[in-house]
């Protein structure tokens, strides 16, 4: 309980700006609550406490359209929004109301894993076999298997990997540094996080188009195994992936960080798709590696904008490898740590509604499903959502409810987001939807033309919102 504060010697804005000391005192206050003794259960005894916090304050969110309404109109957005001809690209758009309300490209999305096109293309191909869109709608735009044949092309036979981008962003040519290299990380290397999350995305739909009886390209699978060859190579003795890779040679640069872990689902998907051993071998000693991270509630160094802050995305892999490493083999102890992931997971994911001051969330608007990004950017980003497939499964294999509560509040909390467009908001349309949500005042950096502050972002990024689409076709594909 704090009665007063003071920041010193500055203010956290967000991770670019620090602001002027702030400070307020009580003079006279009374607080009430609880304390929680759990005198055995060490660091993980916190999942108990949050798990009785939400049963005491749980307040799901509420919204008025189907899921097959709202996928489909984000897949519209996608191809009239966000394909740009220009550029022969999908693209990031914003605005800036109140003076400019129509979405405007800014940037094309080039990347193929993390905030790139591998994000959309494993729904969009979802999206074609579960929904009423064909290949005509698409017109002129990429479709998800058009999206996937980019990334295959992109393999760099030299470093066994994949390059991060398929075309550059600048003029250096460069087709391994994308955005993130101006947070001085990572950069002329491969990074795990985009090439584990681009190889995660391709298995994923080759397995979900086996599933029905459909036909893939043999390269997809192909050039997947190619880099996890590289990688059951690299394999650290004691599991680790790494979190960078030299594009002249097959090396690690950087063995620090977990963002490494989305390897893990990688070799899982690939044995359950090739019955090959040394896939199962890796993934195994790797969920042994990355288990202790999630353990000790210390999951660090995963996207690359974060300098290496402890982060909520990494754990998203380690609960959907440990998952399907529980499908593959039946073994208690990865559904035990599939539940560790989950409540690690719950950590970041709000159980409970907020307050906060500005629009266009601080009416009608619930943060309960939403989860923080990091504590390096401490808003709600949608990424936490593709994870709900893999905690209603775990509440069907443990019986506990809890775990689909949690699922269903995420799935609740992403629908009444796509539900401010434009009324809320101010710009957009239905389907569309931002990156950025800030459950408290803090990190609200955006603002209106005016400068009142605005409590989300006037942006609409692919990668984010496609991470929406693929929770909904999830839950869709279960219907079917």
């Amino acid at each position: 309980v704090s009665i007063g504060y003071e920041n010193f010697p500055s203010t956290f804005v967000d991770k670019g700006n620090a602001g002027e000391p702030t400070s307020e005192y009580a003079l006279q206050a009374s607080a009430g609550g609880s304390v929680y003794l759990y005198p055995h259960g060490g660091k993980e005894a916190i999942h108990q406490m949050i798990r009785e916090e939400y049963g005491k304050r749980h307040e799901r969110a509420v919204y008025k359209k189907s899921l097959r309404e709202a996928a489909a109109a984000m897949v519209d957005a996608f191809i009239r929004l966000n394909w740009n001809e220009e550029w022969q690209a999908y693209t990031d758009m914003s605005c800036k109301p109140t003076e400019n309300t129509e979405l405007k490209a800014w940037r094309p999305v080039y990347e193929i894993g993390w905030t790139g096109i591998g994000e959309l293309a494993c729904p969009l191909v979802a999206a074609e076999e579960l929904l009423p869109v064909s290949r005509d709608s698409f017109g002129k735009a990429k479709t998800g298997e058009e999206l996937i044949d980019q990334i295959v092309g992109a393999y760099h036979p030299v470093s066994g990997l994949l390059n991060d981008l398929v075309a550059p962003i600048d003029s250096s040519g460069s087709l391994v540094n994308g955005w993130w290299i101006w947070y001085h990380i990572a950069s002329d290397c491969h990074c795990a996080y985009n090439n584990g999350k681009a190889v995660h995305e391709i298995l994923k739909t080759v397995c979900f188009l086996k599933k029905r009886g459909k036909a893939y390209p043999v390269n997809w699978l192909d050039t997947c195994l190619k880099v996890l060859d590289t990688m059951c190579m690299l394999q650290g003795e004691d599991g680790n992936y790494g979190y960078t890779y030299s594009t002249e040679e097959k090396k690690v640069l950087d063995w620090d960080g977990f963002a490494g872990c989305w390897f893990l689902p990688c070799m899982a998907y690939a044995y359950s798709l090739t019955g090959k051993e040394a896939y199962l071998a890796s993934a195994r000693k790797a969920e042994t590696f990355y288990r202790k991270y999630v353990k000790e509630l210390n999951c660090y160094g995963t996207p690359m904008d974060t300098w290496k802050a402890v982060d909520e995305e990494g754990n998203l892999a380690f609960i959907r490898g440990t998952r399907l490493l529980h499908e593959i083999t039946g073994e208690k102890e990865y559904l035990e740590d599939l539940e560790s992931g989950a409540c690690y997971e719950y950590l970041w994911r709000y159980g409970f509604r907020t307050r906060p001051e500005y629009a266009p969330v601080n009416s009608g608007w619930n943060a309960c499903g939403g989860s923080v990004t990091s504590i390096s950017n401490p808003h709600i980003h949608p990424m936490g959502v593709i994870a709900d497939d893999d905690l209603r499964y775990l509440a069907d294999q443990t019986g506990d409810e809890y775990h689909r509560s949690r699922a269903d509040d995420s799935t609740a909390w992403l629908m009444q987001n796509l539900e401010c467009y434009p009324e809320k908001t101010g710009y957009g349309r239905y389907g569309v939807v931002s990156e950025r949500w800030c459950p408290s005042d803090g990190l609200v950096t955006e603002r209106y033309s005016d400068g009142t502050p605005y409590s989300s972002w006037f942006t609409y990024n692919m990668w984010s919102a496609a991470n929406i689409l693929e929770a909904l076709t999830d839950i869709i594909g279960k219907e079917v």
